[in-house]
């Protein structure tokens, strides 16, 4: 289970131990159960629940102190040209949008969370599985291939190897070129309307997550960013024709 969720993510045998956890299997269903100095954080039979529970841990672990730069709940894609930042909320359909376009030959870097380089138009990926909610497991039925053996799966959701889609990968921390803020919305027509920077700047502080660490919470960065990177909303219910509209309007990223 580590290996399958963290295969991909950069080792670094000097760093310091943020934290412990213990994972114990134990009887015959198995009970399977997730500690932390004591407390214990899940406990149940199901591999995909105790999966998503460890990697929630660690990506918190991975942002709880970190003031390296800024920890921004999004997806990112690359290609050539350089790479897609897609910030938004849970919900927002940010992994279903992302899983998408790797099926239609993008590069994946991650369906989470991203750093972003303190002073640099950089993008740091946490790369993991694709975690696909089970509302959306019909709609990416016909797009991913993979046998039972290869996922883990519960009645919330998936965990599938970005690898069975993206088989190319090779870890990177490029230069962003575009940010791309998706919204599922049931019965909407596709629409892709820029952003002012300002409103840029404000949709991104909302998937902002260590705010905390910065002495003046990190603002001047991120408008930064937005200033210097064109910024986009991304209104969806299909993807009829979504691939064209993205294409036309960024032929050098996802041609």
């Amino acid at each position: 289970m580590i290996d399958f969720l963290c295969c991909d993510l950069p080792a670094d045998s000097d760093a310091r131990v943020q934290a412990s956890y213990d994972l114990m299997c134990t009887g015959d269903e198995p009970m399977l159960s997730l500690w932390l100095e004591g407390t214990c954080i899940y406990s149940g039979n199901c591999k995909y629940d105790l999966a998503y529970a460890l990697i929630n841990e660690i990506i918190y672990q991975c942002i709880v102190d970190n003031s390296a730069g800024q920890a921004i709940h999004a997806a990112a894609i690359s290609s050539t040209a350089g790479a897609v930042l897609l910030p938004g909320k849970s919900g927002s359909g940010k992994s279903t949008l992302t899983t998408w376009l790797v099926s239609k030959g993008c590069n994946y870097l991650t369906d989470e969370l991203v750093l972003l380089g303190e002073g640099e138009q950089r993008l740091y990926p946490f790369t993991r599985p694709f975690s696909i909610k089970s509302g959306s497991a019909a709609v990416l039925s016909s797009l991913l291939k993979y046998a039972p053996s290869e996922i883990l799966s519960g009645v919330n959701g998936f965990m599938l190897p970005h690898r069975l889609v993206n088989p190319h990968f090779s870890a990177v921390s490029p230069a962003f070129s575009l940010i791309l803020f998706p919204k599922y919305e049931a019965g909407a027509p596709t629409s892709l309307i820029p952003l002012p920077s300002a409103l840029g700047c404000a949709q991104l502080m909302e998937c902002y997550v260590n705010a905390r660490n910065f002495q003046d919470h990190g603002i001047g960065q991120l408008a930064d960013f937005t200033r210097n990177t064109p910024a986009y909303q991304l209104t969806y219910s299909s993807f009829t024709g979504l691939y064209e509209l993205l294409n036309d309007s960024f032929s050098e990223l996802f041609s």
